[in-house]
């Protein structure tokens, strides 16, 4: 966001809600319509009226200037019911609703839930109509003793949303979609190509280049909030913290102006237990590939911010989340330093316009400021030019955590000029040091009795993880193995499991209870899943890599067009001949190659011409002959 002012400011009542198992967190499936793709034949469609841009672009434009946050979509109204709209089948034991909601032009639709309380054994899922983006399933474990939910966006200007129950259970609703959230900025969505899009400015620098190096773990505190307030709903930045009684409390600092939608008015306690956190939002290389799955989180309560204060506070918002973090989203819960001291260099982690996740960096010492008429308030920083880059703030970048140079959070961001088009221009980051306790006497306005809850009096902590997550990591020694060998699987996984199941599909043996499961042999071609359950003291965690192992022939492909892949025997001490000939006799290819440990030799053959080939390899203590079709351009 642009500096200026931030104007009326209300107190948010807070309601402690045990911290649970609600949220997004889904389980992975396939719906019915994606299964039986004739499912999805006339089923009811229900049209809901698209907003007026021009008047939208119009209100942002406005709203620039008034130290908004980044707008990202409008609620429309609705009370969509399975009783009052869509429409029901029963297949088998299961009784299925599905309805399609359709506003045109969007570039993705989300739902706010009222009275959302699915029993035991139904489903929800939501998808886009081409069945490409998926959500889902939600279920009982998503159900929150206030009845709200939220899904996160989902592709496109068409959704469908089915729900399935067993065909015991009675007609009575389990939901209301009391809002459908319009969205029409750009965003990404799984699958797509980030340098594609057109987000945040071209200057900016993805945490995944060498400029994070040294910034992993804090990378993996930062989360991309999507912010409801009123029928308006925003994107802000925020960061997980840790606290002195190192009890993992999931709570989240971000900007109080973040809070604050377009008519003056802070999101309500309803609001906020609607509000939607995306952990990992990145790309997994520098130059941004495709982007992975989401990992998201619902809901959350207000515990403290700088609000009375108005623009002359520090400008945070202090949530706890109503979710337990699972251990795949992998949180880091981030230090924090309120000595005021200005640091001489660091980097903020931010998602500029809602984008992937990005780093700007400052190697200049932060300078102590102020944003209203309360001196000391805020640092203000310039950034630097890196290697991959000048990383600046943008829109959505608000709330985002400001790091000193040992690693630990020193503020957050309210506002500044600095952008694409303005590399130097400063930035303002609320100070630690100010929200501690300097806002206002009360708890609800103050850090220090949240992030030190033992009032141990220290001025600075370290992050951490959570040593009590048990986190299911593994790996092959290969993926891809000729059929009749055997492979070894590796356990990485963190946190202490003292129990691991491993299934293994198509494997033999099919599965293993030990964390060194030995050799699994494989004796069908084909494409199977891996999955490892581990347990610790303190739950459970499962891995499953679909698809992981490929079991190929000794040759492969075959037919092949314009290379061939040969396995080349098991001892990388020792070489072994290849050679390939025509029905006819003639020899087309002849190599003597160094063994790869039942690895593979790659051969082109883009030049040979079509037809039956024969391929002998020979070692001195194995030999084997194919024969292979080649095929024309």
């Amino acid at each position: 966001m642009r500096k200026t002012s931030s104007k009326v400011f209300s107190l948010i009542l807070i309601i402690i809600w045990p911290v649970l198992l609600f949220g997004q967190v889904s389980r992975k499936g396939i719906p019915d319509g994606i299964s039986r793709k004739g499912s999805m034949v006339n089923i009811p469609v229900e049209m809901q009226d698209k907003p007026d841009l021009a008047v939208l672009f119009a209100e942002d434009e406005a709203n620039a200037s008034l130290g908004l946050p980044e707008r990202m979509g409008v609620s429309l109204k609705s009370d969509y019911t399975t009783e009052n709209s869509g429409q029901w089948e029963t297949l088998n034991d299961r009784r299925i609703w599905k309805l399609q909601i359709e506003v045109p032009g969007a570039v993705g639709l989300g739902l706010y839930f009222n009275r959302f309380n699915l029993p035991q054994g139904a489903e929800m899922y939501v998808y886009s109509s081409d069945g490409k983006h998926i959500l889902g399933a939600f279920t009982a474990h998503n159900n929150h003793p206030s009845g709200l939910f939220a899904i996160e966006v989902v592709k496109g200007e068409k959704i469908v949303i089915e729900y399935a129950q067993p065909s015991q259970l009675g007609n009575e609703s389990s939901f209301e979609i009391s809002e459908v959230l319009y969205v029409y900025t750009p965003m990404l969505f799984p699958g797509d190509v980030p340098l594609n899009q057109k987000d945040a400015g071209f200057c900016q620098v993805n945490t995944a280049c060498s400029e994070g190096d040294l910034w992993r773990d804090q990378v993996k505190s930062v989360v991309k909030i999507m912010i409801k307030s009123g029928f308006n709903s925003y994107w802000c930045s925020g960061a997980l913290l840790n606290t002195t009684a190192n009890d993992y409390e999931p709570y989240i600092l971000t900007a109080d102006h973040c809070a604050k939608n377009n008519s003056g008015q802070y999101a309500s306690v309803d609001d906020v237990q609607q509000w939607i956190f995306y952990f990992q939002y990145e790309t997994e290389d520098c130059s941004g590939m495709l982007m992975p799955e989401t990992k998201t989180l619902t809901g959350a309560i207000k515990v403290a911010s700088s609000t009375p204060l108005e623009t002359n506070g520090s400008d945070f918002y202090l949530v706890l989340l109503n979710t337990t973090i699972p251990a795949n989203y992998e949180p880091y819960y981030s230090g924090w330093d309120i000595s005021g001291i200005p640091s001489p260099s660091g980097v903020s982690i931010h998602h500029p316009a809602g984008d992937v996740k990005k780093i700007s960096t400052y190697t200049e010492p932060l300078i102590n400021d102020q944003w209203g008429s309360n001196p000391d308030t805020h640092f203000r920083v310039v950034w630097s030019e890196t290697a991959n880059g000048h990383g600046t703030t943008e829109g959505g970048s608000s709330g985002a955590p400001i790091y000193n140079s040992n690693r630990r959070i020193v503020g957050q961001l309210t506002g500044g000029e600095s952008g694409c088009n303005d590399l130097t221009g400063p930035d303002y980051y609320g100070k630690m040091s100010f929200s501690w306790k300097s806002n206002g006497t009360s708890d609800s306005l103050k850090l220090a009795p949240w992030l030190d809850p033992l009032n141990i009096g220290v001025v600075s902590l370290d992050g951490a993880y959570n040593d009590k997550l048990v986190l299911s990591r593994f790996r092959a020694d290969t993926n891809v193995v000729v059929v009749g060998n055997s492979l070894e699987f590796n356990d990485f996984s963190s946190g202490n499991p003292f129990s691991w199941r491993w299934i293994f599909e198509g494997g033999e043996p099919a599965a293993s209870t030990q964390r060194d499961p030995g050799p699994v042999n494989y004796s069908r071609l084909g494409q199977y899943s891996v999955t490892l359950v581990v347990t610790n003291a303190y739950g459970s965690d499962s891995l499953t890599r679909e698809d992981y192992i490929r079991v190929v022939p000794r040759i492969f492909p075959n037919p092949a067009k314009d290379h061939l892949m040969i396995t080349t025997g098991d001892n990388p001490n020792e070489k072994c001949t290849i050679l390939v000939c025509s029905t006819l006799g003639s020899m087309v290819y002849t190599a003597e190659v160094q063994q790869a440990g039942n690895g593979f030799f790659r051969v082109n053959c883009q030049n040979w011409p079509s037809g039956l080939y024969v391929v002998r390899v020979a070692g001195i203590n194995f030999a084997y002959t194919e024969k292979i079709v080649k095929l024309g351009d």
